[in-house]
């Protein structure tokens, strides 16, 4: 029996977790080693196992995964995630740990690493394009191996912007501009980023991209009546006004169509009654990064999917072969797929259907101006000086990383709903199905077993799972 999982795409990270449902799957070998994958929100618990994995018409004969028993706090239910980054892994630690740095660098590789390993004339690319789901349009995706959308074969002649660093999908951003006025970056944080450019973190898993702070200020500081949340760390905008962003990656530019800079999502305000009235907010989806800077190194910034849904990406490993240790330069070429001539009339059509049928929107400073009125006449505090600081009224750079943050906007690698249900945005924008073998009932033979024998020379990692040093790949 063939069973399909619907999992997300996840360019932040390495491992391939499946939630099987209690169903017991074909192993073609199988473990008893517990392994943990944790995110900013949520956390995967389960075995180490090895099956037949199969992504389209692309088969690894036995794939390390984890088998998920407890699936804790995502939020939303999820068939599990497969990582597109490099092998830096908590499987890969894992293994290195009980069995050995040898035998994970042959067992700990990721779905992409083995399909292109064993392949050696498949181009070392994949594609990535997301969609956006809204009133007009559907939230369908594309996801491409060792080829491009029939649509955008001028991918190829896109500038190939390399890689910097080791382990992640980061690259260098020449610059930011906001309704057509560039904003200065701070230096880098990421030794040996190039002078005046700053360090992107290109990653699927983050639905609302965390920018440093002054950014975030530039970016919504132009959208009259915009309100900062001190407690939730982010912008509230009202939902008809917008403003155009754009960045600038290898001398291109990418514009980020206006929808993309507010997110709709319904809330409540007390009215006279003491009943509570259902109204739409508008959330800016740039938000100020809030990131421990010793935990998570390398990059100044994420473009997650507010950035990625403006570009068809692909990114190519250069031509490397970790089995056979051949070095090259990770790139990636991007096609923008927004224009910016257009965008701002699309966002009013766009904006107008989808608050067509949501409660009726209510402006940031009313919102908290309420809500603040109601807090007072319990407590007696003036809680909405506390909470919100106007638009304009802040605009310095905040390098420390210590606002709180309401939202709990730590590094996540999975697309997980921050407000409930109301901000799963990315859980429609690109799920990619993956195919395993369920036994049969009857059937009791297991395959192969993996024991913890340590190889004689081999040594454990002892380094962070996430920040080890990189399986392959070469600057």
């Amino acid at each position: 029996m063939v069973l399909d999982f619907t999992v997300l795409l996840d360019t932040g990270s390495t491992d391939l977790w499946v939630n099987s449902k209690g169903l017991e799957l074909m192993l073609t070998n199988t473990t008893d080693l517990p392994m943990t994958e944790s995110y900013g929100r949520g956390e995967v618990h389960g075995t180490l196992q090895f099956a037949e994995l199969r992504v389209g018409e692309y088969v690894v004969p036995s794939q390390a995964f984890v088998n998920a028993t407890q699936v804790l706090d995502f939020g939303v239910a999820v068939d599990g995630i497969m990582g597109m980054a490099f092998d830096v892994s908590f499987i890969f630690a894992g293994i290195s740990t009980a069995w050995g740095r040898e035998s994970a660098s042959i067992l700990g590789r990721s779905f992409i690493t083995n399909l292109f390993a064993q392949n050696s004339s498949l181009p070392n690319n994949f594609d990535v394009s997301l969609g956006r789901e809204d009133a007009v349009e559907d939230g369908s995706g594309t996801f491409v191996i060792s080829n491009h959308a029939p649509s955008f074969v001028d991918v190829t002649e896109a500038p190939k912007i390399p890689r910097i660093g080791t382990d992640r999908w980061t690259f260098a951003v020449d610059g930011m501009r906001v309704n057509g006025e560039s904003v200065p970056f701070n230096k880098s944080s990421v030794a040996g980023a190039p002078d005046g450019k700053l360090v992107a973190l290109l990653d699927t898993g983050f639905s609302f991209p965390p920018l440093p702070r002054a950014a975030v200020d530039a970016i919504y500081n132009t959208i009259p009546g915009s309100v900062f949340s001190v407690s939730d760390n982010a912008y509230y905008v009202p939902c008809n006004s917008t403003t155009m962003l754009s960045f600038f990656l290898g001398g291109q530019e990418y514009p980020v169509h206006p929808l993309d800079l507010t997110f709709p999502f319904t809330g409540t305000v007390p009215n006279k009654n003491g009943v509570q009235t259902n109204v739409t907010l508008c959330l800016g989806t740039y938000q100020p990064i809030t990131l421990d800077p010793t935990a998570f190194a390398g990059f100044d910034l994420a473009l997650g999917d507010a950035f990625l849904r403006n570009v068809y990406a692909s990114f190519d490993y250069g031509d490397l072969n970790p089995w056979t240790d051949t070095q090259g330069t990770p790139f990636v070429q991007m096609v923008p797929t927004t224009d910016s001539r257009t965008a701002v009339a699309e966002f009013f059509d766009e904006r107008g259907a989808t608050l067509a049928g949501l409660p009726p929107a209510i402006d940031p400073t009313e919102y908290f101006r309420l809500w603040a009125a109601a807090s007072s006449s319990s407590t007696s505090s003036d809680s909405e000086s506390e909470d919100i600081a106007v638009s304009g009224a802040l605009s310095t750079d905040d390098d420390t990383g210590n606002s709180s943050s309401g939202w709990d906007k730590t590094f996540r690698t999975a697309v997980v709903a921050l407000l409930g249900a109301n901000l799963a945005i990315g859980l429609v924008l690109l799920g990619v199905t993956v195919t395993m073998c369920v036994r049969a009932k009857k059937e009791r033979n297991v395959g192969s077993r993996y024991v913890p024998v340590r190889f004689k020379d081999a040594e454990a990692t002892g380094h962070d799972a996430e920040y080890g040093t990189p399986r392959y790949g070469s600057d």
